[in-house]
C-alpha cells in the first residue's frame, strides 16, 4: 500500500466517523423530538448519514483498507453531538436543533479538510457531493427553525 493510499483511507476513516456520530445523534434527536415534521427530517438525516458512511466505508475498502468501526470517541466532533442529549432532555426544539446544527458546523469543518487532503479525485467527488449535502442540512434546520419561530 502506498503512502498516498495510507492517507486516503486514514482521511475516510475520519469521515466515517463523522458520519457514525451524526447519524446516531440524529437518531437520537428523531426518537425524542415531538414534533412530527422536526422527528422526519431528524430520520431522514440519519438515514442519510447511514448512506454517506457505507459509501465511505466501500472506498475505504477498495483502497485495501479497513473502515473505522466506532465514532468519533475523543475530540470535538463527538462533544458536539453528545451535547445533543442534554437538549434531548430539555424537550426544547430549539436546543435539539442548535446542537444537530453544531454536529453538522463540525463535519463541515473537517469535511474541508478532507476535500484539501491529497486522496484520489473519484473519491473526492464522493466527499464533495456529500459535504454539499451537510451544508444542504444546515439550511434546512435553520429553515425550519425561522418557520416555527413565526409560528
Amino acid at each position: 500500500m502506498t503512502d498516498q493510499q495510507q492517507e486516503s483511507i486514514n482521511w475516510l476513516n475520519k469521515l466515517i466517523e463523522i458520519c457514525k456520530d451524526g447519524n446516531k445523534g440524529y437518531k437520537n434527536a428523531s426518537e425524542h423530538a415531538e414534533d412530527n415534521e422536526l422527528k422526519t427530517i431528524f430520520y431522514r438525516l440519519s438515514q442519510q448519514r447511514a448512506l454517506f458512511e457505507a459509501e465511505l466505508e466501500g472506498e475505504v475498502r477498495n483502497l485495501g483498507g479497513h473502515p473505522e468501526d466506532t465514532g468519533s470517541s475523543a475530540g470535538g466532533m463527538h462533544r458536539a453531538w453528545m451535547n445533543i442529549k442534554d437538549a434531548l432532555s430539555s424537550k426544547n426544539p430549539e436546543n435539539i436543533i442548535a446542537e444537530c446544527k453544531n454536529g453538522d458546523k463540525a463535519a463541515v469543518e473537517v469535511y474541508e479538510e478532507a476535500l484539501k487532503a491529497p486522496i484520489p479525485d473519484y473519491i473526492k467527488d464522493k466527499v464533495k457531493d456529500q459535504f454539499t449535502l451537510i451544508k444542504g442540512s444546515l439550511l434546512q434546520l435553520n429553515e425550519f427553525q425561522k418557520s416555527s419561530e413565526r409560528s
